[in-house]
C-alpha cells in the first residue's frame, strides 16, 4: 500500500468529532505497519489511559477529602467485611495483595491515627485481629460516600445509563479472565 493513502482502520471509521488521540495512534501504526494486528490499541491504550485519569481524578479527590488511597483501601476492606468490621491481618495483606511488612506499616499509620485497633486473637497469639473505631467508621463512610457520588457524576456527565451497563458488562467479562472476584482488593 503506498505510504500517501491511509488505511482502512476502525479508527478511521470514528467520526472526526468523536475521534481521540487513540485513534491517531491506531491510525499512525497501520501506516507504519500495515500488516500488523493494531486492534488491541482501541481497547488495551484506551483502558489505560482512562485508568491514568481516573486515578488522578480519585487521588485528587481523596486529597480534598484529608486522606488517601491506601487508608481508604484499608478501611473500606473493614467496612465491607461487616460487623463487627474486623479481619485479622492476614486476611488483610492476602486481599490487599501486598507483603505481610506492607500491611504492617499501614496499620500502625491507621492505629496512631485511631481509626482501627489491634488485638492478638484469643485463642492463637499469632493473629492479629483489626478492627474498625468509631472515627474509622465515620472516615469510611463519610469518604467512600463522597467517592461514589463524585465518580458516578463523572460517569453520567460522559455516558448513558445503558452505555454504562454495558460498558460494566464488557469490562466484567474480560476482567474476569484475568482475575478471580475474591482478588479485587479497591474501594467501591
Amino acid at each position: 500500500m503506498a505510504r500517501s493513502q491511509k488505511p482502512q482502520s476502525v479508527a478511521a471509521q470514528a467520526t472526526d468529532d468523536r475521534r481521540d488521540a487513540v485513534d491517531d495512534i491506531e491510525d499512525a501504526w497501520l501506516r507504519e505497519r500495515p500488516g500488523m494486528d493494531v486492534s488491541s490499541v482501541g481497547v488495551i491504550t484506551r483502558i489505560w489511559r482512562l485508568g491514568r485519569h481516573f486515578e488522578q481524578e480519585r487521588n485528587r479527590r481523596l486529597g480534598e477529602l484529608g486522606t488517601d488511597r491506601v487508608t481508604l483501601d484499608v478501611l473500606a476492606m473493614l467496612r465491607r467485611a461487616g460487623e463487627p468490621y474486623r479481619l485479622t491481618a492476614g486476611e488483610l495483606t492476602q486481599a490487599a495483595l501486598i507483603t505481610s511488612g506492607g500491611i504492617s506499616g499501614r496499620l500502625d499509620k491507621l492505629e496512631r491515627a485511631g481509626l482501627v485497633t489491634r488485638e492478638f486473637h484469643p485463642k492463637d497469639r499469632r493473629r492479629v485481629n483489626v478492627q474498625l473505631t468509631k472515627d474509622g467508621m465515620t472516615l469510611v463512610d463519610h469518604v467512600v460516600s463522597d467517592l461514589m457520588t463524585h465518580e458516578s457524576r463523572l460517569l453520567r456527565d460522559r455516558l448513558n445509563k445503558a452505555n454504562q451497563e454495558k460498558l460494566s458488562g464488557l469490562l466484567r467479562t474480560l476482567l474476569s479472565e484475568f482475575e478471580s472476584t475474591h482478588e479485587i482488593s479497591e474501594a467501591g
